[in-house]
């Protein structure tokens, strides 16, 4: 947020303004000060009291809408990004932010965009041959119409990595089978790992039968980040009952993570489920713990064998995974109460894996950990501060959350100002 710039608010101010007294004056003091003053101003008003929930929610619609007339350069494109959630009760600020045609308002247009509030047409006919990447990939992202398969395959190809991802989207949201051999070649060439994966799961979201076996040869000389692609492109859903379901099976006999990520997405399948079980159950037992972590977060608790699985994987556990062992075990009738007296006990411990109890025993309900999760707001560390942050909103717990929206990290401000402008 670059509290130096003043926002343009007088409609917002007046709507949340209290009997029409003009906006509150921590409301005020977000939309038209400096940060040190925002944080000065939050902190005498906590004074008096915890801001009650509308108060918060004002003041974070405000904190958001000054982040995002004051988003500049690249970072602050990236950083846009993170209101796409809450674009409804944003729009307007959006709006205006996308009309200074720099890089920010090339994002704040594909928000707009993505939402409905801009047409395909209008975009493709204004941008497609932009110089400035950033507008050439809002032609590129809305090529949807079949008219523009040719503009589309050529952004395939484009220089810009941002280009060519959004065209990639483009071919997810609408895909096209005249471009299913385009998109093969980019899962195996795009110099960007992530346009890789983007790629081979618009390839698998063609559905056909030369779709799935198109990308056959990628998985079986790919690496294991290809792997895993084309495990999450066969599992798309015109792919899954076209032969993709039947190359998945046969995934469940690959080493390692590649076999417990198929077995998570085999789990909707009548004929492969039970085998998909077993490798989930042998996974949560015996694997290593990135094979435990997948498989433990998606094995379904019903089946015996899993029930077996965690309670041996209880005897030796990793100190990692567990508190999400124990979370998993506290969710099963008559093992609750002993998972979750061995997570209190680990919450008490002040290295990382109580810290991650900590966060399990608060999904859980439990006040003790909810506190330690408000002490993690004052951490060093943003990230910290932003983890503990979001999920107390989350929960509902926000006694303390107004002076995170004056954070000196523009992520954890943007991020919680985002969630709490939304809440009902």
């Amino acid at each position: 947020m670059r509290l130096g710039l003043l926002l343009a608010s007088a409609a917002f101010a007046a709507g949340i303004s209290v009997a029409c007294a003009g906006p509150r004056p921590e409301v005020r003091t977000a939309l038209t000060g400096t940060l040190p003053e925002l944080q000065q101003e939050i902190a005498r008003v906590e004074r008096a009291g915890s801001l009650s929930d509308e108060r918060l929610k004002d003041l974070a619609r405000a904190v958001a809408e000054r982040e995002i007339a004051g988003a500049n350069g690249p970072e602050g494109a990236v950083q846009l990004a993170v209101f796409r959630p809450c674009l409804p009760v944003l729009e307007t600020a959006l709006d205006e932010r996308a009309a200074r045609g720099d890089e920010v308002a090339a994002t704040a247009t594909l928000l707009l965009f993505e939402a409905g509030k801009r047409p395909a047409d209008d975009l493709v006919a204004r941008y497609r041959e932009a110089d400035s990447p950033a507008f050439r990939a809002l032609a590129a992202r809305a090529a949807l119409s079949p008219s523009y398969a040719e503009l589309r395959r050529h952004y395939f190809t484009d220089p810009d990595e941002g280009v060519r991802r959004a065209a990639f989207e483009a071919a997810l949201k609408a895909p096209l089978p005249s471009q299913l051999a385009d998109l093969v070649e980019a899962a195996r060439l795009d110099p960007s790992p992530a346009n890789r994966s983007r790629a081979a799961l618009a390839a698998g979201r063609i559905g056909s039968e030369p779709a799935v076996l198109g990308l056959m040869d990628l998985f079986a000389s790919g690496d294991e980040q290809e792997q895993l692609a084309v495990l999450d492109a066969w599992s798309q859903t015109a792919s899954f009952r076209r032969g993709g379901e039947r190359e998945l099976s046969r995934a469940l006999s690959r080493p390692g993570l590649v076999s417990v990520s198929a077995a998570t997405l085999l789990l909707r399948s009548r004929e492969s489920r039970a085998a998909a079980i077993g490798v989930l159950a042998r996974a949560i037992a015996e694997g290593t713990d990135d094979e435990r972590r997948t498989a433990l977060t998606a094995a379904p608790l019903d089946e015996p064998s899993i029930k077996e699985a965690l309670d041996k994987a209880a005897k030796s556990p990793s100190p990692e995974l567990t508190p999400l062992l124990l979370g998993r075990l506290a969710e099963l009738p008559g093992r609750g109460p002993k998972a979750r007296a061995s997570l209190e006990k680990l919450a008490e411990d002040k290295s990382d894996y109580g810290l991650e109890a900590s966060f399990t025993l608060a999904r859980l309900g439990s006040l003790r950990a909810i506190a330690r999760l408000e002490q993690e707001l004052s951490h060093e560390r943003a990230s910290r501060r932003l983890r503990a942050a979001v999920t107390l909103a989350t929960l509902g717990k926000k006694r303390h959350l107004a002076p995170r929206l004056a954070d000196n990290d523009p992520w954890v401000r943007a991020t919680l100002a985002c969630q709490l402008s939304e809440a009902r």
